[in-house]
């Protein structure tokens, strides 16, 4: 009964999108962690967090008519279709209030920002809605290159750039605008994009019948792998190596770091091997989970700053 009532919740928590809240707030704090910065106010984690649960819930909308589907997660959201439409609602509310409270303490400096940050976020927001299927037929996710290359830049801009966007705002910090944090933007984008290329080979099937034109459905699982997953991996294994000699760390520092990228590499060689989309759902988000842990111990343990 324990049992039933602990895989109940765990798939609430996956399939619901919740996780991706916490991996947004995780990922935001390693950010402010990782360059020396103080964190965000609470109302900038509230909005940040509930912004990205609304995104993918947002993105799985399922049509009122359909009552089964041979997809787990699917049929997750048609099982519980009130309960989301709830979650959903909390959501907005905590979404809208956030961001009011933030704009009451941002609005003043709005317009003191240089305009390449304005294109920056309307670029973005741009990109992100692109993401959705809208009725008129236009949705970036289904070509090859956009939809993992939107998902890595969305993610990237929510996590390491807006933290330190909104800190400029409310705090008067613009001056670490540095190669440290470019380093970090490029590696979480590449991280992302990896992220977003495995999840298309666990959707492999169900993409094709879609008709979406992803990597995986365009090129085949062994070649993406081959050519594309790993040299991804290789080319962030060797940047933290770069960036660990350019800064002289300790070779067990370096170590330290390169973890979340190795066990990312492990996971792809087991891609093919046929489970649970639940499963898949913990393994790669659990990855990028652990690129923000290990990022905030790298500093915790080693007393470091990136």
């Amino acid at each position: 009964m324990e049992k039933r009532i602990v895989n109940r919740i765990i798939e609430y928590i996956f399939f619901s999108n919740f996780f991706m809240g916490l991996l947004s707030i995780g990922l935001n704090l390693e950010t402010n962690i990782k360059l020396g910065l103080q964190l965000n106010d609470l109302d900038y984690y509230l909005f940040i967090s509930s912004l990205s649960v609304i995104f993918y819930l947002f993105a799985y909308e399922i049509p009122i008519k359909k009552i089964k589907s041979s997809n787990q997660r699917t049929q997750f959201y048609i099982d519980h279709r009130k309960s989301i439409h709830t979650f959903n609602i909390i959501l907005y509310i905590i979404c809208c209030l956030s961001a009011i409270s933030i704009f009451i303490k941002t609005y003043q400096n709005l317009f003191t920002l240089h305009w390449i940050h304005y294109l920056i976020l309307i670029a973005t927001f741009l990109l992100a809605i692109s993401y959705y299927n809208w009725k008129f037929g236009f949705s970036l996710r289904k070509y090859t290159w956009f939809k993992p290359t939107l998902i890595a830049w969305t993610w990237a801009i929510t996590t390491v750039y807006l933290p330190l966007l909104i800190l400029q705002l409310t705090e008067g910090i613009s001056n670490n605008w540095d190669a440290r944090f470019y380093f970090l933007f490029s590696q979480t984008f590449m991280y992302f994009i990896v992220n977003a290329i495995m999840f298309d080979m666990k959707d492999y099937e169900d993409d094709t019948n879609r008709g979406l034109k992803t990597f995986v459905v365009k090129y085949g699982n062994q070649l993406m792998l081959n050519r594309v997953i790993l040299p991804l991996i290789f080319l962030g294994f060797l940047s933290f190596i770069l960036f660990g000699f350019w800064y002289d760390l300790p070779l067990h520092r370096i170590l330290f770091m390169l973890v979340p990228i190795i066990l990312m590499a492990i996971f792809a060689f087991k891609l093919n091997r046929p489970k649970s989309i639940l499963y898949y759902l913990i393994a790669i988000d659990g990855m990028i989970f652990l690129k923000a842990i290990f990022g905030i111990l790298s500093v915790i343990l080693f007393e470091y700053e990136l």
